[in-house]
Formats: C-alpha cells, structure tokens, sequence
C-alpha cells in the first residue's frame, strides 16, 4: 500500500474515532444536565462519583478506539486474528509501544498514526475531565456554606 493511500486511511479513521469520542463527550455533558439531579451532583459524595463514571466513560471511548483500528487493521489483512490486532491497537494507541507485535512494511506507517491518534484522543480527554471536574466544583462551591 502507497504512503498517500496509508496517509489517507490514517486521516479518515482518526477523523472518525474523533467523532466517536466527541459523542461520548457529549453523551457525558448530556446526561449530567438532563439526568443527574442538581442535588447529587453538589455533594462531595455525587460529584465524586460523577468524576469516577466520566473517567471510566472517557475509557471507554479510549477503548472504542482501539476497537475500531483493530476492525481495521483486520480489514486489510495486517493480522489474521482478532486478539493480536487489539493488542497493537492498543498499545500503538497508548504510545507504549512494545514492539512485540508489529504490522508488515507494507502498512506499518498506520503504526505512527495511531500513536499521534492516541496522543490527540488522551488529550481531548484530559481537557473533557478537567472541564468536568471544573462543572462539578463550581457546583459543590455555590451550594458550600460561606465563612465570612
């Protein structure tokens, strides 16, 4: 496979596992102002258990990821079983990298696309939480009794 049609396939699965986390992310903004009540989420307890299930749902769209390069990677005959294919996908997505499994020359340059997926998606995610854990403060501050 050519550089530009590898370059071309690595730009389209990272536009749309972007997308996919970016509906998780506004699954989790969804739910917690249309379903969560206001009372849970100002107290310390509830917003704790609000931060845990957003880290635990950004995991998820980490680990959807992985899911759909390994359906990929499947796709075009980079390996022949399912395991070995998350497995790389999964590493290659964490930047761990371990080299014990790697793709043939013909479409290792997906490899590197990958791990600039998975930097890009470990961001996103970082902002999502802080953003979150921000919501959830700001609520515990204003219902929090002043000392003056």
């Amino acid at each position: 496979m050519t550089i530009a049609m590898q370059s071309l396939i690595g730009a389209l699965m990272v536009g749309f596992t972007m997308i996919v986390q970016a509906g998780f992310v506004a699954a989790a903004f969804a739910v917690d102002d249309r379903v969560i009540p206001s009372r849970f989420r100002k107290s310390r307890v509830g917003g704790t258990l609000l931060l845990a299930s957003a880290t635990i749902w950004m995991l998820l769209a980490l680990t959807a990821a992985a899911w759909l390069w390994a359906g990929l990677f499947m796709a075009l005959g980079a390996f022949q079983a399912l395991e070995p294919a998350l497995y790389f996908a999964t590493v290659s997505l964490t930047t761990l990298g371990f080299g014990d499994v790697i793709l043939s020359q013909e479409v290792r340059l997906l490899s590197a696309i990958v791990a600039a997926n998975g930097l890009i998606m470990f961001g996103f995610s970082t902002a999502f939480l802080l953003e979150f854990v921000g919501d959830v403060r700001e609520e515990e501050r204003a219902t929090a009794p002043r000392n003056t």
